[in-house]
């Protein structure tokens, strides 16, 4: 547990230095397929994930927790489940316009703590409420939306082929805060036909307290709504 504590305590994110990128033009016909291709990335519907959660340790040590996470699109809720491989849970939390803690091992019943995972689970999962403010290509080609949330940061959802896609997350000064990159497709019932669903996605915060998390999808079933 010392372990699991020394590592994600850093889950309080910051600053960084990046740039705000520029997005370039497409034809206006265009617009459409992108707008399409953004919204494909996130998923619909309510699901259960089974996730084998990887995050670095001092001297290139790796550590793993399993995380079950329930989240619910279109009510905007989360419920999560942190535990060890062993099985013992050091957090069971649920997310409903607030965070309640069912259970937190300290550090883990700290609030900041459970928001900002919420807040992770939100980022990588959760298409935003809001159309983009801009669409087009990046520099390297790919299709790219921009959002604006209610906390005026700003969101770009990168597509590039089936599920390999990237999130990234800036403050309202344009620094780049968090990236969220998936790979490796894989097809689930309930998942998008065109793109898969990412067996593997990386999580990557800036700043002074920097972290990292990769997760690894063990397992994806899609509930019925209650």
């Amino acid at each position: 547990m010392k372990i699991i504590t020394f590592c994600l305590i850093f889950l309080l994110g910051t600053v960084s230095c990046t740039s705000l990128p520029k997005i370039g033009p497409v034809n206006l016909s265009t617009i459409p397929e992108i707008h399409r291709r953004c919204s494909d990335v996130f998923l619909e519907g309510k699901w259960q994930l089974d996730h084998l959660i990887e995050f670095a340790m001092p001297g290139n040590k790796k550590s793993f927790v399993r995380g079950i996470t329930v989240i619910s699109y279109e009510e905007r809720k989360i419920e999560s489940v942190i535990m060890t491989i062993e099985g013992f849970v050091f957090l069971d939390a649920y997310y409903d316009q607030k965070v309640i803690i069912n259970r937190g091992i300290p550090p883990f019943d700290s609030i900041d703590f459970v928001r900002g995972m919420m807040d992770d689970i939100k980022l990588m999962f959760f298409k935003p409420e809001t159309d983009p403010i801009e669409s087009g290509i990046s520099g390297d080609g790919e299709y790219i939306c921009r959002y604006k949330n209610d906390a005026h940061s700003l969101m770009d959802v990168i597509t590039t082929n089936g599920c390999n896609w990237e999130i990234r997350r800036y403050s309202p000064d344009g620094a780049l805060v968090k990236t969220v990159k998936a790979d490796q497709c894989r097809i689930l019932p309930g998942s998008s036909p065109k793109i898969g669903f990412p067996g593997r996605i990386k999580l990557a915060s800036r700043g002074i307290k920097r972290y990292a998390l990769a997760f690894e999808l063990k397992g994806a079933k899609r509930l019925k709504k209650n």
